[in-house]
């Protein structure tokens, strides 16, 4: 728990020695808040299938990454000691979007009968129990039927007694005793389609979900089914809300994926110290993001329906200057999130790091097969300091800080005031919007304007990407800006639907910064949609365009847009940020200690005294994980862990100083 009366900001100017700090931080080892939950370590194992759009070719897939040896049809051991290492008990199978279309039944049976398949579902239960990990499987959501579910559950759980045929192949598959697999997702971030074309409305997604779950609890009623809530933090409309009030009493766990934030420049802009002051401020924002969803399930459910974030990490989906998913900072940004996952107020029963071995986001990376040494990328240690915490219980801890500020990115929002909680965005004034819109023509489609409304026609077999229509209106640089207005669509086709588009007016290609809104397709009559777009730091003017976006099969079908209105507003904020963060744990008996400690502070040090109530400490060690720079990657050397021995001070308080932008697990062990 944060402090909240300690707000003395301090600043920084470049250039100029950085001002001393100190925090203290205080540890009840006698106010036990619960158990840990080893299943916030969970770790995602990719069995991606040939067709699937994330597919790699065999050297990866066969293997699920590094996991796995098809030449000894069993583990890595090497792999396998680092994900115990990292506390790894719950593994989800078979990994993300390559989900909405995966055939479970193309991955059973013998080895040299499904050669682009090496990687299997009976690979992955060995795998698992190698792991000593529960496993959860993710159900196809764009492909099959609700008996291809019973039969998976038939497969995984049902004895093989003869009267069980998908038992049977179990068996042949060398495993005649029951898996007995409990949880299960219905799909995958099902609300942004397949990537081949289609879409589920949230009715669609609810239909699905009820004959999945009774065809699934027919054969087996222990199964436990989650449903997909929400990806990402958006608008509870127009996705979660309607599931949430169809199914919040039906589903056993709600889905949520939490990546924050999103940058995708490879243009350096702004400097990494910019963006990781402000995706380390952020915390604050996903804690109220979860209390959202939670306050949205219990009203609809009338309990409070557990949270699985089956997937998280830092949303960085670029290259340049250094890839940021691979640096010092986004570890501390994971850590920060394992940190409001463990807070026991969190609602969140199993959390799914994304993702643990190579492919783009990996924190080790390295194939056993290859010979190659397996590397411990930054994002590696906040799940191995944690993964120390197996069998301990959580324990009430106490911060009292210095803080920062932030001024907010287009996907984070500012940080800066001195109250406890969260402050809305306002609107200040309406901007002035032409009434015209500009329109560039565009092969198969018809565009004509009456009066302030763009009527456009889709007639053509390719799939059109559209934007050709746009106004412009004058902005304020690093300002928040919401466009709202009126979508109306007849047979439109369109994975994302007819929706607006709002960004800088030089364009995505030069500056990659947008917000889109909610999107319309099918028939619906005049629909609000909002997109709220944060400037950049050398913004002039926004441009918002008219969108059918690509990814619907052919573009056929009518919509219109409408801008209501352009609102300057003042930004969300959330209070001032600790550069201190803690959370701590102690053994089952009360003999050990343990500390993680962050801190945010990117230009200095911080001077930190922790004080552990109810043991007296008898030696005291700190591993940390530091480099030079926020943005230092393992590739480029920057990054390093220490380990040193700490002393116990006058009455038995531990001083230690935190390096800048650093993190470190502190072990405490009683007389």
């Amino acid at each position: 728990m944060i402090c909240p009366h300690i707000v003395a900001a301090l600043a920084f100017v470049p250039g100029t020695p950085a001002a001393p700090v100190r925090a203290t931080v205080t540890v009840d080892a006698r106010r036990v808040l619960g158990t840990w939950n080893a299943r916030l370590l969970g770790g995602n194992i990719l069995g991606y299938q040939k067709g699937s759009v994330y597919y790699t070719g065999p050297d990866a897939s066969d293997r699920a990454y590094g996991f796995w040896s098809p030449e000894r049809r069993a583990p890595e051991p090497a792999m396998v000691a680092l994900a115990k290492r990292a506390g790894m008990r719950s593994a989800r199978w078979p990994g993300g979007c390559n989900a909405h279309l995966f055939d479970w039944k193309r991955t059973i049976g013998p080895v040299e009968e499904r050669p682009d398949q090496q990687f299997g579902l009976p690979e992955f239960l060995r795998l698992a129990e190698a792991l000593g990990a529960e496993p959860i499987v993710t159900l196809a959501d764009y492909h099959g039927e609700a008996r291809d579910a019973a039969d998976l559950v038939e497969y995984l759980n049902a004895p093989d007694d003869g009267r069980h045929p998908w038992a049977a192949r179990r068996t042949a598959d060398g495993r005649k005793a029951p898996w007995n697999v409990v949880w299960f997702e219905c799909g995958n971030e099902s609300e942004h389609g397949d990537h081949a074309g289609r879409v589920m409305t949230p009715a669609q997604y609810v239909e699905r979900f009820r004959a999945f779950q009774a065809a699934m609890r027919a054969v087996d009623p222990r199964v436990k089914l989650g449903g997909v809530i929400a990806t990402g933090f958006p608008d509870l409309e127009p996705w979660a809300e309607p599931v949430a009030r169809a199914l919040g009493p039906e589903m056993d766990f709600a889905i949520h994926h939490s990546y924050k934030p999103f940058y995708s420049g490879n243009d350096g802009k702004p400097d990494a110290a910019t963006l990781f002051r402000n995706a380390l401020a952020c915390p604050d924002e996903i804690v109220e993001y979860l209390g959202r969803l939670r306050a949205l399930l219990r009203r609809h459910a009338g309990r409070d329906v557990p949270l699985a974030i089956t997937e998280f990490n830092g949303s960085w989906v670029q290259e340049k200057p250094v890839p940021y998913r691979h640096t010092l900072g986004n570890a501390l940004l994971v850590a920060e999130m394992l940190r409001v996952f463990a807070e026991p107020h969190s609602g969140v029963a199993m959390a799914h790091f994304w993702e643990f071995a190579n492919e783009y986001w990996g924190a080790v990376a390295g194939f056993p097969h290859k010979g190659e040494t397996l590397a411990l990328r930054p994002q590696f240690y906040p799940l191995a300091f944690l993964g120390d915490w197996e069998g301990s219980q959580v324990v009430a801890t106490r911060v009292e800080s210095p803080t920062f500020e932030a001024e907010g990115l287009p996907s984070i929002g500012v940080t800066r005031h001195a109250g406890p909680k969260r402050q809305r965005a306002a609107p200040i004034g309406a901007v002035p919007v032409p009434a015209a819109w500009s329109v560039t023509p565009l092969a198969g489609v018809e565009q004509t304007q009456e009066g302030d409304t763009l009527a456009v026609r889709f007639a053509s077999d390719a799939d059109l990407n559209y934007y050709h229509a746009r106004k412009t209106v004058p902005a304020e640089p690093n300002a928040l800006y919401r466009v709202t207005a009126l979508v109306r669509t007849q047979d439109l086709a369109s994975t994302h639907g007819a929706c607006l588009q709002v960004g800088d007016a030089r364009g995505w290609v030069a500056t990659r910064s947008v917000a889109m809104s909610g999107g319309v397709s099918g028939t619906r009559d005049w629909t609000e949609v909002r997109a709220d777009y944060h400037t950049l730091p050398d913004t002039r003017e926004i441009e918002i365009l008219a969108r059918r976006m690509e990814g619907g099969g052919p573009a056929r079908g009518r919509a219109w847009y409408r801008v209501l209105r352009v609102e300057r507003m003042q930004p969300e904020s959330f209070p001032a940020a600790p550069y201190v963060t803690a959370h701590a744990s102690r053994s089952a008996d009360g003999r050990i200690v343990r500390v993680i400690l962050v801190n945010r502070r990117l230009d200095g040090p911080v001077g930190v005294t922790v004080r552990v109530v109810g043991m007296r400490a008898a030696t005291a060690r700190a591993r940390s994980l530091e480099g030079e720079r926020v943005d230092a990657t393992l590739e480029s050397g920057g990054v390093r862990v220490t380990e040193r021995a700490v002393a116990a001070g006058a009455g038995g308080a531990l001083a230690l100083t935190l390096a800048p932008h650093s993190l470190t697990a502190l072990e405490v062990r009683g007389r």
